[in-house]
């Protein structure tokens, strides 16, 4: 019979996850990519459009279309076992004719960017507007302690030194390229969630309480290590790191992830010293014109 193109319904999400594993366990990632709830969020509901390729009964590529802000974002996968066999692009192509019917603005997102995804998004006209590496670090042995530069405290967060965080992440990235501008309420918003570790993630300050660095953390991530610009090179970022995935390895951590940005080669050189290694790029792309 050959490959079948049929529309997927919440029903597939089972099938999807376990294409999604297969894929990850291919190309490398996060498992937390791979389950069924985050997969849930791309795939299924109202305003959701999903297609999917199927040999024998088997799904061996999917792709689906959402609305995000003011775009149509696309995803896709396809089985390792599948490839070259144009099947991803014949899936892109549909979700190219399904996003243009909802939005003048597309962007494709990926979990696992490979060289051949990267040139098939390049070849329909997407450059990359945004990309970081997912890396990893074993938490099953402690790592060297670290000091902090002298005359530095620490805090853990709290109901009342949530300004003092927040005024050192913003100290630390306003300065960063797509820094989004957030308030406090916001940030603590998206940084706050039943995973977040209050006894994990830090604020330093000075002697006068000045903040000048903090990290954050949630179970199994390291979500943001920052320093002030004054502060930078002179062993905050590496101390408090070190201090916060101590802190997650007596909290029963044995593994940490962390995304940096592919244009901070210097976080990234920071956590490739403390034996963080790449294991996926994530990326985002949008239409060069």
């Amino acid at each position: 019979m050959g490959v079948v193109w049929a529309a997927l319904a919440p029903a597939n999400i089972t099938e999807i996850a376990d294409l999604a594993h297969k894929c990850m366990t291919h190309d490398g990632g996060l498992e937390a990519t791979t389950s069924q709830a985050f997969l849930a969020r791309r795939y299924a509901g109202a305003e959701v459009t999903a297609v999917g390729a199927f040999d024998d009964g088997h799904l061996i590529a999917c792709g689906a279309v959402r609305p995000v802000k003011d775009a149509a974002a696309l995803v896709g996968l396809v089985d390792p076992d599948h490839r070259g066999r144009g099947l991803g692009s014949r899936l892109l192509d549909q979700l190219i004719d399904v996003g243009k019917q909802r939005s003048r603005r597309l962007q494709v997102e990926t979990e696992l960017l490979t060289p051949e995804a990267h040139e098939l998004f390049v070849s329909r006209g997407f450059t990359q507007a945004f990309a970081e590496d997912v890396y990893r670090c074993d938490l099953t042995f402690s790592l060297p302690p670290f000091p902090l530069p002298q005359d530095i405290r620490v805090e853990e967060w709290t109901e009342g030194n949530q300004g003092a965080f927040y005024a050192a992440y913003r100290a630390s990235f306003a300065d960063r390229p797509g820094f989004p501008g957030w308030s406090q309420t916001q940030w603590a918003d998206w940084l706050v969630d039943d995973e977040f570790l209050p006894q994990c993630s830090l604020v330093a300050q000075t002697s006068d309480g000045t903040p000048v660095g903090f990290v954050a953390c949630a179970q199994g991530f390291l979500i943001q290590v920052g320093a002030v610009p004054e502060w930078r090179r002179r062993g905050l970022g590496r101390a408090l790191a070190v201090a916060a995935l101590e802190r997650m390895r007596k909290n029963g951590d044995t593994e940490v992830f962390l995304d940096i940005n592919v244009n901070n080669p210097a976080s990234a050189a920071l956590f490739q010293g403390l034996g963080f290694s790449a294991i996926a790029r994530r990326a985002r792309y949008e239409p060069a014109s």
